[in-house]
């Protein structure tokens, strides 16, 4: 009885470190997945992709790019500037018209790219593991819209009022500002290298004026 007891407990002790290693999580993974995203109360579709790479169990480093193709929000304010056909400087002019000008077509797209920090937390299942992000990067946001002017034809007195004359002037706004990140979400085990993970972020862009954008989405993530 003591013989069959001590084969038991020895064949538990090999066992144990190859069950450890079945269930390393350490390596690379690649994941891709479709979210919405909010900005300025507009929410869009919008994919992104990431690597990465965990160096223990519990904590990895990722780096993502996201790419939201449509952006719906208020153009940002600038100063109007008028060329001067003649010596073709530049001068900013305060102009007064009536009736003002409006801008339609409101566009953009906007890419990000980020590095974090993914700590892993464990959970007594193996098929669920819940996660934590936090770091930092770059956001490229372009805007565009048209700017219209309608401006009123003189008419002879008694002569049917004419229709308003209008110009069109397409409006472009770029700039690159520094984007923080947070956020956290689960992952659950579809498979035994591929995960389905679900998560909310938030970023925060740091620009002329500061945004947010709100993300919740959900990806694939398959590891190596």
């Amino acid at each position: 009885m003591r013989v069959s007891r001590g084969v038991v407990l020895l064949l538990m002790a090999v066992l144990r470190p190859h069950a450890a290693a079945a269930q390393d999580t350490r390596g690379a993974s690649v994941a891709g997945g479709v979210s919405a995203a909010n900005m300025e109360s507009s929410t869009t579709a919008s994919v992104s992709g990431a690597f990465e790479y965990r160096f223990t169990p519990i904590v990895g480093l990722e780096l993502e790019a996201t790419f939201t193709p449509t952006l719906k929000g208020p153009f940002p304010e600038q100063p109007l500037t008028i060329a001067d056909t003649l010596s073709g400087l530049p001068a900013t002019t305060i102009l007064q018209v009536f009736p003002s000008p409006s801008l339609t077509n409101l566009g953009g797209r906007m890419v990000v790219f980020t590095n974090a920090v993914r700590v892993h937390l464990p959970t007594a299942s193996a098929r669920i593991e819940p996660f934590f992000v936090a770091g930092g990067g770059v956001a490229s946001v372009r805007r565009t819209a048209d700017l219209v002017f309608s401006f009123p034809i003189l008419a002879f007195p008694g002569a049917p009022a004419a229709p308003l004359r209008t110009i069109n002037q397409h409006l472009t706004a770029s700039e690159v500002d520094l984007a923080l990140t947070i956020g956290g979400g689960i992952g659950i085990r579809a498979a035994r290298r591929l995960w389905v993970d679900v998560d909310l972020r938030l970023l925060r862009v740091m620009g002329d004026a500061d945004r947010n954008v709100g993300r919740f989405g959900v990806a694939a993530r398959y590891a190596f």
